[in-house]
């Protein structure tokens, strides 16, 4: 019966693969439905020159969203999530589609409250509406204004398209997902940077591994399904080189020497390149281009999961055991993309058992130095202490004793800052160029582009007052940084114990998932048994009739 209740359940929550029709029809109700938090734009609406592009009886449609819960806040930090380069590879495509659709739930996260995050789900519709690699003939992966010789670029709707995503925002970090093969890979990808046969070490090549090893890691295997965990490592080294990639240009159009396009100097061209300075990662989500449908996973599954966030170390592993068929291609990509999100910008967790004990989790981060807690009596205080965030695997969270209800505390600290700082032979020989980096590494940072701001984040600081610390209070904005407030029920509660709590919730879903396919099952069972009665009666009149007509004919 159990067995039966699983495939029940993930024929319901099966994710499928979308139609290039079904992709615009599912935003433009997104749109529609969340018109505060969730905006669409059609980014070659005014550019010139465009080629002319049919899909079916239409012009392709070139569009992305962008999701913020308060899109007038200037100072959100920015992702952008794209795939579709390539038509004819499709995870990517679905993998956006359905981050769409949780992101305007009423599941959605709570560090979601203070992120932008744009969504690109077809760079490349041309190719995704014919199943083709290329737009009619030119690979929008190679069509960037970077180490690109031939001095011939931005011929592609779809590079043009996606290049005034940066003419309007600033990006910190960014994914592209391709297919093909089963790496996340980064920085360098270009002919210019490579000595050897092997990628030199870019400036920002600490931080791009430290993000890579979180997201590999997050993105778990599934042998039953033969997916394999992702390798990961430099564009040059795990996949090959090129030149006018993408993901090069994203990072280091910004500071980085480009080309003027065959002499174009206009500020379709200039402004968006001046304004790339994104760490952006190509993941090659797996060996197929297009995988088997049963390996897509489940929607359930990737509910499961996202009750134990922020995970790497949080999520229930029994969970991977029991929907062994349940976790696939689309929610270990979904996972990875949510890491990245969490990542753009640190934010505080408090746990506190109601009476005696705070546990401080550090978000965004994987390591914390000079955490100085104080509190307002002075009678304790500490000071320079490190301690790890949420993505190191060693991380048990900081454990400040013997509070009461009156305290206050004050909380500094720094996030990844040595990490980042630490570059052993960069190529070229600078310092950093990131935004994202930039802005923890630099005390005194600030970028500002148009209405958009980015401010240093190397001094945090957040001020607790212990009597406000309640369940009502899930999020909250100190000194304009996030802060996230748990209550559990036991100081002594560990992970797996905090992971329990949770599954009793899952129990009660569970039942409810339960109930809804024994009403199906009795449902069709029903519908069979009336069908045949139906259909005895109506035997049993024609049967009559029958007789009826024979004996008048008698």
């Amino acid at each position: 019966m159990n067995s039966l209740f699983l495939t029940l359940l993930s024929l319901i929550s099966a994710y499928q693969y979308y139609s290039y029709q079904e992709i615009i029809d599912t935003f433009k109700k997104l749109e529609v439905d969340h018109t505060d938090i969730f905006k669409l734009y059609y980014p070659i609406k005014n550019l010139d020159n465009l080629r002319y592009l049919d899909c079916g009886d239409e012009e392709c449609q070139f569009f992305y969203a962008e999701f913020a819960q308060n899109p007038n806040v200037n100072d959100l930090p920015t992702v952008l999530i794209a795939a579709g380069f390539h038509g004819d590879e499709v995870i990517g495509q679905n993998v956006v589609t359905e981050l769409a659709k949780y992101l305007t739930s009423e599941s959605k996260l709570e560090f979601l409250n203070n992120r932008r995050i744009i969504l690109y789900p077809m760079v490349n519709p041309y190719g995704y509406y014919h199943k083709v690699r290329e737009e009619m003939g030119k690979d929008a992966n190679r069509d960037f204004n970077i180490d690109n010789p031939s001095s011939i670029c931005f011929q592609t709707n779809a590079a043009r398209g996606l290049a005034q995503v940066y003419n309007k925002y600033i990006i910190q970090l960014g994914i592209t997902f391709h297919g093909g093969d089963n790496s996340i890979s980064y920085s360098w990808g270009t002919y210019n940077h490579k000595q050897n046969g092997l990628a030199t070490e870019s400036p920002d090549d600490s931080a791009m591994a430290m993000i890579a090893s979180i997201m590999r890691d997050i993105a778990a295997e599934n042998t039953h399904l033969q997916i394999q965990k992702y390798s990961m490592g430099r564009m040059t080294d795990l996949v090959y080189e090129v030149n006018g990639g993408y993901e090069d240009w994203a990072y280091a159009a910004g500071w980085e020497k480009t080309n003027s396009c065959g002499n174009r100097n206009s500020e379709e061209y200039s402004k968006p390149s001046s304004n790339a300075r994104a760490l952006t990662y190509l993941i090659e989500a797996g060996f197929q281009k297009q995988p088997k449908s049963n390996t897509l996973g489940t929607i359930e599954t990737t509910n499961q999961i996202l009750q134990n966030w922020p995970p790497l170390h949080f999520y229930d592993e029994k969970i991977l055991t029991k929907y062994q068929q349940g976790y696939g291609n689309i929610n270990r990509n979904f996972l990875a993309s949510l890491s990245l999100i969490d990542l753009v910008k640190p934010y505080l967790i408090v746990k506190w058992d109601g009476e005696k004990e705070l546990i401080l989790n550090f978000g965004g981060c994987y390591s914390i130095t000079k955490l100085t807690i104080i509190r307002s009596d002075n009678t304790s205080i500490i000071k320079d202490q490190n301690t790890t965030g949420i993505w190191d695997q060693f991380n048990k969270g900081y454990v400040i004793p013997n509070i009461t209800k009156n305290d206050l505390f004050e909380i500094n600290y720094q996030c990844d800052v040595q990490n980042f700082k630490t570059q052993r032979n960069p190529d070229p020989k600078k310092s950093p160029q990131s935004y994202f980096v930039q802005s923890r590494i630099n005390n005194t940072y600030e970028y500002q582009f148009d209405k958009y701001l980015i401010q240093n984040t190397n001094k945090i600081l957040f001020r607790i007052n212990v009597s406000q610390l309640n369940k009502t209070q899930m999020n909250q904005l100190f000194e304009n940084q996030q802060f996230s407030i748990y209550v559990t029920q036991s100081s002594k509660e560990d992970q797996d114990q905090q992971i329990n709590i949770n599954s009793n919730s899952n129990n009660k879903k569970q039942h409810i998932w339960w109930l809804l396919a024994i009403f199906i099952l009795l449902s069709f069972v029903l519908t069979i048994l009336l069908y045949k009665y139906c259909s005895k009666k109506q035997e049993e009149q024609v049967m009559e009739m029958y007789t009826i007509q024979n004996e008048v004919k008698l």
